[in-house]
């Protein structure tokens, strides 16, 4: 009786349009054509996953202008500004997941524990990382930061770290926001942040004349917004969990399923941001030309890897809706063309960052040589890189015929595990031209063991690859 209780309070409290909406996500994964169930899938979270993105990307759009150095320093910063909101990825995601998991058992108090705690944990966090500041002109050196470059760095990631104290709590607060059917309000918190930061860039670094300071407040009040848009949710409880600091707990039946979905997301944040640092690291020694042009090249191909990714999570929940009906007909054909799509947009991605080289690193940069290096660098960086619409949809292919571990390993190989000894392996054999061609052999690497993963299992899974 309370069961049932509680599902009509349910029904009352998420709009009637969120239902339809789900009830239509449903029909189109179990009976539409797979193209279309694919692109109903994948188009939203591309779309979500470059908004995410987007407020790096205009920053450093806008700081390019300021010169060669302040280019360099946003470089050298990034893989910290990449790390420490990966927090918000942990607990935002595992507690998310929780939540879900709690709310279809009809367990709601249990629920709204989950998600004080969950925040109270995040906070805490975003309060430690403060301790950053005291350390930080020793952090940036050690990334590689140059003698001419570090007190820009300075400049820009002092405000940065400090905006870690609601940066953190609004990437948590858009996942939390979406366990209880929230999607369009953790959409429009993203959406609203990378319109500001677009208009507020060039009014606080130019207008103002505040420089890269300007683009670092930018992005901070942007972040501060967002996040007062989403903790509104709860403090004037319009959210179906109320939130309460009576509920924080600190209890390990709340914690291990938190880290059990949070800590696999957070070792890939966490590679992919030591992958960054130690291309600055190698790269240091070659100036700080080569520093800034590896950096446009990694915000260029980091935003288009979004997309080969957004359509892999679509593919995802595709895949696992059909796999956990037994519908091993449509999970085969959807699989055959999410390979065929990723592979071929990764093609066509690839062909527009060689043919367009030039003309998209001299948006960032007027400078000769930074163009020169970007352009080597960007070509160097995307003759393989189709090959990672194959691995994004082979790796969650294996997650969710239940290879997690395989899955796992696979998702850190190409920026870390194969990436990182290929890098300095390269660098010392080829010096600067190594450092551009690392991405692609560690590509290469990872696909062809994928691919001899595959084979191996072929036999033993129910559905071919």
């Amino acid at each position: 009786m309370n069961g049932a209780i509680f599902c009509r309070e349910c029904l009352v409290h998420i709009h009637y349009k969120e239902e339809n909406i789900m009830d239509k996500r449903l029909y189109i994964m179990k009976n539409s054509p797979i193209k279309k169930a694919l692109l109903y899938l994948g188009l939203p979270t591309i779309i979500g996953l470059l908004m995410t993105g987007f407020y790096n990307f205009v920053d450093s759009y806008f700081v390019a202008q300021l010169g060669t150095q302040a280019m360099g320093a946003i470089s050298i910063v990034y893989p910290l500004i990449t790390l420490v909101p990966g927090i918000g990825l942990l607990f935002g995601n595992g507690g998310s997941a929780y939540i879900s998991e709690l709310l279809g058992a009809n367990e709601k108090e249990k629920a709204e524990i989950v998600l004080a705690s969950t925040l109270f944990y995040c906070l805490f966090f975003s309060i430690l990382s403060q301790f950053i500041l005291p350390f930080l002109s020793w952090l940036l050196k050690t990334l590689g930061a140059s003698n001419t470059i570090l007190p820009i760095a300075m400049d820009y990631a002092d405000i940065l770290i400090i905006s870690f104290l609601f940066h953190i709590p609004s990437v948590c607060l858009m996942n939390l926001v979406r366990a209880e059917g929230a999607i369009g309000l953790s959409t429009t918190s993203q959406l609203i942040g990378s319109i500001l930061n677009i208009i507020l860039d060039p009014i606080l670094i130019f207008t103002f004349n505040m420089g890269i300071r300007g683009a670092a407040l930018a992005t901070a009040i942007s972040q501060f917004i967002s996040f007062c848009i989403l903790i509104q949710y709860y403090l004037r409880k319009k959210s179906l969990l109320h939130l309460s600091y009576k509920n924080i707990k600190l209890q390990g039946w709340i914690i291990k399923p938190i880290f059990k979905v949070g800590i696999p997301l957070f070792a890939i944040n966490l590679f992919q941001s030591i992958s960054l640092s130690s291309i600055n690291i190698v790269a240091a020694p070659y100036g700080d030309h080569t520093v800034a042009a590896l950096g446009i090249v990694n915000r260029v191909v980091g935003m288009t890897t979004f997309i080969i990714t957004g359509f892999s999570r679509g593919y995802q929940t595709f895949i696992s809706f059909n796999y956990g009906s037994n519908n091993i007909e449509r999970v085969k054909q959807a699989t055959k063309t999410a390979y065929l799509w990723g592979i071929l947009g990764g093609i066509i991605i690839s062909l527009i960052q060689i043919l367009l080289s030039k003309p998209i690193v001299s948006a960032f940069s007027e400078n000769h040589q930074v163009v020169s290096i970007g352009v080597h660098a960007l070509f160097a960086g995307s003759i393989l890189f189709f090959t990672y619409g194959f691995q994004a949809i082979a790796i969650v292919y294996l997650l969710c015929i239940k290879y997690n571990k395989a899955g796992f390993i696979f998702s850190i190989c190409r920026q870390g595990l194969v990436f990182l000894p290929v890098l300095f392996l390269l660098e010392h054999l080829w010096s600067e031209t190594g450092i551009f061609y690392a991405q692609a052999l560690a590509d290469l690497i990872t696909s062809l063991l994928i691919i001899i993963f595959l084979l191996k299992i072929k036999n033993k899974s129910a559905i071919p690859f």
